[in-house]
């Protein structure tokens, strides 16, 4: 008897630890994109964050975005001589057999180039494109409650991912899926083995703005977030966050 009144003591004790961090991260509504896509939301201390890629083929005022095609424009995925706001879906086709069924086109968002993302009219009215010091601001909330050094890891999701690149835990439910990115050529690439999202932070390198790079936001092989300075002609998923 003095066993089980010991174990039920710590089963108590961990069950209300775990209370006392889910008071501060519960799914507590939706939002709706100008497509009428609708999407989970999370609070997750002082953030609420989409629970789902961005997936909207129209801007916020309900103007569409050009969905990229190669055979129709080529490698003009960014030109500055052709300047286009492109739209185009990840890459679903599973050629690592990674799923059981095969996947909606939309599974993991749409990838967005720079003339899209910096249109300042992606996300639903009231959100936002998040900043790197979003990103940040959310590390250090997990790292504070229990995730130290595993932040990416409890983004990611705990499925879908090659071996190469692991399975997250998915802790705290964000749902991050390796949705890959767009090259510089137009070509969605490397779907289950990374998760790429655009951040608000571009630092261009000449005065017409035609050069210079982006933050994205990488889960991959580490276990914790990688933040990279990547050429902005690079396509990438968006994650929302609220104003």
């Amino acid at each position: 008897m003095k066993k089980f009144l010991i174990l039920l003591v710590v089963v108590v004790s961990i069950l209300s630890c775990s209370k006392d961090f889910d008071d501060n991260l519960s799914v507590y509504g939706t939002v709706t994109d100008a497509d009428g896509n609708t999407y989970q939301t999370i609070k997750i201390g002082n953030q609420t964050w989409m629970l789902e890629n961005l997936k909207t083929t129209k801007y916020n005022d309900g103007q569409p975005i050009t969905l990229y095609s190669f055979a129709t424009h080529g490698i003009n995925w960014l030109n500055f001589n052709q300047p286009n706001a492109f739209y185009q879906w990840a890459e679903t086709s599973d050629l690592n057999d990674v799923y059981p069924d095969d996947l909606p086109q939309d599974y993991y968002g749409a990838m967005y180039n720079h003339l899209a993302i910096e249109s300042g009219k992606l996300a639903p009215l009231g959100w936002r494109i998040p900043s790197q010091s979003d990103f940040q601001e959310l590390e250090n909330y997990l790292s504070q409650n229990g995730y130290a050094n595993n932040e990416g890891l409890t983004l990611k999701t705990d499925f879908g991912w090659l071996p190469s690149s692991g399975n997250g835990t998915d802790a705290v439910n964000f749902r991050g899926l390796p949705n890959g990115y767009v090259s510089a050529f137009g070509t969605p690439t490397f779907a289950e083995g990374v998760c790429t999202w655009a951040t608000s932070d571009v630092t261009y390198t000449n005065p017409n703005e035609t050069s210079g790079t982006r933050v994205m936001i990488q889960l991959f092989d580490t276990p914790t977030i990688q933040y990279i300075d990547n050429p902005i002609q690079i396509g990438a998923g968006i994650r929302c966050i609220k104003n």
